[in-house]
C-alpha cells in the first residue's frame, strides 16, 4: 500500500499529470476570456504541453505565463488576421447564397479550398510560434508547408478535436459532461495528443546537433591534452 502512495508509483504520477493538465486547462480558459489574447493563450499551451512529451520538466504555471508573455506579441497579431480571414470566409460562404445553379457550386468550391488551408494554418502556427523563432510571415507560411509536407499526421491533428466536438453534441447527455469535460481537461487533454505528434513533425524540422563534430572536437582536445602531457 505505501508503494501505491510513493509520488514515484504509475499511478502517482499519472494523477500529477491530470492535475498538471487540468491547471493548464483553467489557465487557457481564463486567458482567452479577452478573446484578443486567445492566439497567446494557445501559444502558451502547446509551449507546456511540447515541453511535456519532451520531457523537460517546467512548472506549469510558470512555464505558461512566460510563454504567454514571450510570444504574445506575434501570436497576437496572428490571432487577429485568422480572426478576420475567418470571418471573410464565413461571409463569402454565406453570400453564396446569393448565387444560383452552377455558379453557387463553384464559388462555394473555392471557398472550401481556401477554407482548407486556412484550416491546416490555425492547426499548425500556434504549436509552430511555440517551438520555433521566425517572423509572422514566415511562421504562417512555414506552417502550412509542414501541414502539407506531413499529411497523415495533419489529418489525426485536424480530427481529434472535431470528432472530440461532434461526440460532445450528440445529446443532452453528452452535452452536459462533454462541457464539464472541456472546462477541466479537454482542451489540455487534445493540445497534449497534438503535442505528441508535433513533437515527431517538428523533429525534422530543428537544427540538430553534429554528433561528428562534436566526436572530432574531442578527439582533438583528447590529443592536445596528450600533447601537452609529453
Amino acid at each position: 500500500m505505501s508503494s501505491f502512495f510513493n509520488m514515484d508509483s504509475p499511478v502517482m504520477r499519472f494523477l500529477s499529470r491530470v492535475c498538471d493538465l487540468m491547471i493548464l486547462n483553467l489557465l487557457c480558459l481564463i486567458c482567452c476570456i479577452p478573446i484578443i489574447t486567445i492566439g497567446a493563450s494557445i501559444t502558451a499551451l502547446y509551449s507546456v504541453t511540447l515541453k511535456m512529451v519532451k520531457g523537460e520538466e517546467t512548472y506549469i504555471v510558470k512555464g505558461f505565463f512566460h510563454a504567454l508573455k514571450q510570444n504574445f506579441k506575434i501570436s497576437t497579431i496572428i490571432w487577429l488576421i485568422l480572426a478576420v480571414v475567418g470571418l471573410i470566409l464565413a461571409f463569402d460562404f454565406k453570400a453564396t447564397q446569393l448565387f444560383q445553379g452552377n455558379m453557387q457550386k463553384v464559388f462555394r468550391i473555392l471557398i472550401g479550398a481556401v477554407s482548407t488551408f486556412y484550416l491546416l494554418l490555425l492547426s499548425y502556427v500556434f504549436p509552430y510560434v511555440a517551438r520555433f523563432e521566425n517572423t509572422i510571415r514566415n511562421s504562417m507560411k512555414n506552417a502550412i508547408l509542414i501541414s502539407i509536407l506531413n499529411l497523415p499526421y495533419t489529418v489525426a491533428i485536424v480530427l481529434i478535436p472535431i470528432l472530440a466536438v461532434l461526440a460532445t453534441l450528440i445529446n443532452g447527455t453528452t452535452l452536459m459532461y462533454g462541457s464539464l469535460a472541456w472546462i477541466l481537461l479537454g482542451i489540455s487533454c487534445i493540445a497534449l495528443a497534438h503535442s505528441y505528434m508535433f513533437r515527431k513533425v517538428f523533429a525534422k524540422y530543428e537544427p540538430q546537433e553534429n554528433e561528428e563534430v562534436i566526436e572530432e572536437t574531442e578527439a582533438e582536445a583528447a590529443s592536445s591534452l596528450e600533447d601537452s602531457e609529453k
